[in-house]
């Protein structure tokens, strides 16, 4: 009669759910070690995405705020997830902390040089373009080049350009600046501007604009005949040739006076020139030049 009894009871034991098994607890370690995965899961989607940009030369937008976003993210992660773990000790968090850090402070500091050297070389490259295409033909005969902008000025706007990116590029907190390279480039620009006039690119460019305008057709002139006249007169006052002079003027429309003096009316040969007789005091000669276009 007991066994009857408690038949219903047996029943309702079976029916209940049998709880489940609880895990054994982690090691740790191995709490540690999850807490450094974790936070660094939180890093890793970020640090491919940057360096993919930064590999083609390409800068990340805002870059300096967001890696001190993420890396504070970082930190407080594992700050929360190892906060409770009482079995382990506050040196052993301490240090691998220290490592999770050292290894996110590395890949910033690495992807801010990188990109700091990206934005340096097209600055620097884009100076010298600019340089070159700002010197034109300053004559019409194409023979000289001269520049159509102040170069200072492109110099000083090349610079601000320059701090203009890298200033969104620079972390405070793992004291990355670009104020050195910014240094360096002004000094880099300034040389460059100093060596422009022998640099290779200015003296092709000299010479290929000479060429094209040797080779250029020549306009045609105007058909017709201008014609200009020259009076050339000669003193031969006494003497024997001592003395002899010249005196020549043209005029801005072609035309020109030539008077000489010369002291030889008594000398022999002239007068044998003259069938013994003197030669005359004065002597004029008009010349008329014609210049025929056809």
């Amino acid at each position: 009669m007991a066994l009857l009894r408690l038949l219903p009871l047996l029943l309702v034991l079976l029916l209940l759910p049998t709880p489940a098994l609880s895990s054994a607890p982690l090691p740790p370690s191995s709490l540690l070690s999850r807490s450094y995965s974790t936070s660094l899961n939180l890093f890793t989607p970020h640090l491919q995405s940057w360096s993919s940009r930064a590999s083609r030369g390409l800068l990340v937008p805002d870059f300096g705020a967001k890696a001190q976003k993420i890396r504070e993210q970082v930190e407080e992660c594992y700050d929360g997830m190892t906060l409770t773990l009482a079995a382990t000790s506050a040196a052993e968090r301490r240090a691998m902390k220290k490592k999770l850090m050292s290894y996110v402070d590395s890949q910033i500091s690495a992807l801010h040089s990188t990109q700091l050297a990206s934005a340096y070389a097209s600055t620097r490259s884009k100076f010298k373009k600019s340089l070159l295409s700002s010197h034109r033909v300053s004559r019409s005969d194409g023979s000289s080049l001269s520049p159509s902008v102040d170069s200072s000025s492109l110099l000083r706007s090349s610079c601000f350009s320059f701090q203009t990116a890298a200033e969104k590029l620079d972390v405070p907190s793992l004291s990355l600046s670009h104020s050195p390279s910014l240094q360096s480039l002004s000094e880099d620009l300034a040389r460059d501007l100093d060596d422009f006039p022998t640099s290779n690119a200015f003296v092709v460019k000299s010479m290929a604009s000479i060429k094209s305008s040797a080779s250029k057709p020549k306009p045609p002139q105007e058909r017709g005949i201008k014609p200009t006249f020259h009076l050339t007169s000669m003193f031969r006052p006494d003497g024997f040739g001592n003395l002899q002079a010249f005196l020549g003027y043209s005029f801005s429309n072609g035309n020109g006076v030539t008077v000489g003096v010369c002291n030889d009316a008594d000398s022999p040969e002239v007068m044998g020139q003259f069938g013994g007789e003197r030669p005359p005091l004065v002597r004029v000669q008009p010349k008329v030049h014609l210049d025929v276009d056809l």
